[in-house]
Formats: C-alpha cells, structure tokens, sequence
C-alpha cells in the first residue's frame, strides 16, 4: 500500500512566546540533557501556527544515510564534514538565514540545530520557509494534540507569498463527505484520517481528522470555478465502499477568517435607515478589516497527483472490518506526562520516510 509522509510548508514572519523559556529550554531528564523550542510562523495578522522541536543527548546517533541505509554516528563525531555529507538530507536539520547568518548551516542533530537557531533566528528580520512533519497525538481526554516538528527553516525574499499550507494523505470513503450545512456556509466536512506511527507496541494506526471543502469564494456563474468545484468533488464524493486515500495540499486556516461587509451584518435598526434610505449599508462599516470567531481548518485544496496516485484515488487495500481494526482508541487515563514524554521519544521510533516538498498555490479561499 501507497503511503505519504505528512508535511507542512509554512511561509511568513516569525513571531515569538512572550515567555523566552517557551522559545528555547535546555534540561535534563533521566539523565539525559535535552533542548526544546518553539515559535511561529505569522501568515496574516489573523493566521498563524506555532512549530516546535525536541533533541536529546547520545552516545550512538542512529540515522539513515544518502543510500537510505540506517548508520550509526558516534556523538563525538556529528560536526565531521565528511559525516555530515553521508547522512541524508531528510534526516539532517538544515537552516539558512543568508550570508550574515553563514549561509547553509546543516546538522545531523536537532539538538545542535537549536542552539544556532536560538542565537540567530531573533535576530533575522525578513521572512522565512519552515518546513517539517505534521503529526498527531493521544491525549488522556480522547483527543488529539497538533504537532508541527520543523526540520528547516530558509530565509526567503518578501515578495514570496505568505501560506500556512500542509500535504496530507488522506484516507476516506462514500460516507465521509457532509454536505449537511453547505447550503448555508458553502462549507462541506470531509470526516476522514490520517495514517501515522503510535509507538512501538501500536505500530501504525489511523487516526480520525476533519477537513474542510469551502466553496464560498467559487461563483457558479464562472465557467472557470464551476469547472474547478466539479473537478474537486469527483475526488471528494467518491463512490467507494472501501477507504480510498490521496495526499491533498492542504491550506491552514488558524486564527480568525476575515469576512465581508454585507447587510447581513446590520441590526434591525440600522436596516430600517438603510431602507428608507437615510443610510447606506457601508456607512454603518467598521473601520479597518472584519474578522469572524477563530476557527482551526484544515482546507483542501488540490489532490497531489504524484508516484502512485498519478492517476488518481488509490485503494487502500483493506476491508471495511480490517481498517475499524487499525483506528487507534486513546487511552483516556494516560496521564499528560506520559503523552509528552511520547510526543518527545516518537523522533526516534517513527518510520523513515523521504523528504517531499508541498506545493499549490490558488487564491480561492
């Protein structure tokens, strides 16, 4: 069976927790010295996701090398130019910020990696590329934590356009897709899952993932949209009994959704003066953009047509009874230390897999 690595792609301005201890920590647990940090990528003023990543001290690096064979790297060793080139690139972290920065910066640790970024990325000013795996984690509640792990991070020019986009392989069938509200919000939810490693004794399990299909920018009078909404729905309402999977390029919406001015805004009042024509309907505009409530999205956008989904929607290749026996069921009683402490080990356990870049640039969102 066909599977993608789940990626994301961030483009924008960084920002940072105002708790510079959020940004970077160092530490120490059982005995092993360890680093942390976070920060965001701002696409908008109203759409933004923090990334995160994690390394520890080894005596034995375990990695892959440029031929995809698993090597070991004695710790000592990890800034030998020649060991550094033998490693493959998606298994190293690499930055570069430009030439005041030194330029391409490659290491075969995220430990290392975090300490340059700790004493660089404050102090460069333009924008950046993040890139890195999305994955998804079991809380004691039966929900799920978000996780954004960056791998690199590239200074880009300003006129490279901002976007929260991510590549997702996504597994559904005939029932997956509600169409149930999109009369009224041109919104429909695909009810669908992802794919990922657990931990060593679950393996690979599917975990359940909503997206969203909004459709409320495409005007149907345009020959151009009508084509483009009929295209994506022959990939989205599918027939298939059995879970169908692709990868999609997925947009993020994470913040507040900036919406139009119309006379659904008005009060009862103030369409009366409208009406009698005492006022117009921009007169009673708020200055500056309008926002709506915040909203965590997941928006399709093109299906990824690439390797062995070149033509399309593939089977995934287990019944109906084989896949409800790989959904993963959290445990509810796990404690929150003992999910984090899986969240920080799941670098070294998961599954090696081939770096990919996502791509897709549209502006009907």
């Amino acid at each position: 069976m066909s599977n993608y690595q789940n990626r994301f792609n961030f483009t924008g301005t960084v920002i940072f927790p105002k708790d510079d201890s959020k940004f970077y920590t160092e530490g120490t647990k059982d005995k092993r010295e360890y680093r942390k940090m976070m920060f965001g990528v701002k696409e908008s003023d109203n759409n933004a996701q923090f990334v995160s990543c994690y390394g520890s001290k080894s005596d034995i690096i375990k990695t892959m090398d440029t031929d995809n064979n698993k090597i070991e790297i004695a710790w000592d060793d990890r800034f030998d130019d020649d060991v550094v080139k033998k490693v493959a690139n998606y298994k190293k972290t690499s930055v570069n910020l430009g030439e005041e920065f030194g330029g391409q910066q490659e290491f075969v640790t995220t430990y290392d990696a975090m300490e340059f970024i700790y004493k660089n990325l404050p102090k460069y000013k333009g924008k950046v590329t993040v890139t890195g795996q999305f994955t998804k984690s079991p809380s004691s509640k039966g929900t799920y934590f978000e996780n954004f792990n960056f791998t690199n991070i590239y200074a880009v020019s300003d006129d490279t356009k901002n976007r929260l986009k991510l590549t997702i392989d996504t597994y559904y069938n005939r029932d997956s897709l509600d169409k149930g509200d999109f009369k009224d919000t041109k919104k429909m939810y695909l009810n669908g899952y992802i794919l990922q490693y657990i931990n060593k004794d679950e393996g690979s399990k599917f975990i359940p993932m909503q997206f969203v299909f909004n459709a409320s920018k495409y005007n149907m009078d345009n020959e151009k949209h009508k084509a483009l909404f009929n295209y994506k729905m022959e990939y989205l309402d599918t027939k298939s009994k059995t879970m169908v999977h692709i990868p999609w390029d997925i947009v993020l919406l994470h913040g507040a959704e900036e919406e139009d001015w119309d006379e659904s805004k008005l009060t009862e009042k103030q369409m009366e003066q409208v009406t009698l024509g005492i006022k117009t309907v921009d007169d009673f505009k708020p200055r500056g953009k309008i926002f709506g409530n915040n909203v965590n999205e997941y928006r399709l956008f093109d299906p990824k047509l690439i390797k062995d989904f070149s033509n399309g929607l593939v089977d995934s290749g287990y019944t109906e009874r084989d896949f409800e026996d790989l959904i993963y069921v959290p445990v509810k009683n796990e404690s929150v230390a003992d999910v984090l402490k899986k969240s920080e080990t799941k670098e070294e356990e998961k599954a090696e897999e081939k770096d990919e870049e996502s791509v897709g640039e549209d502006d009907l969102f």
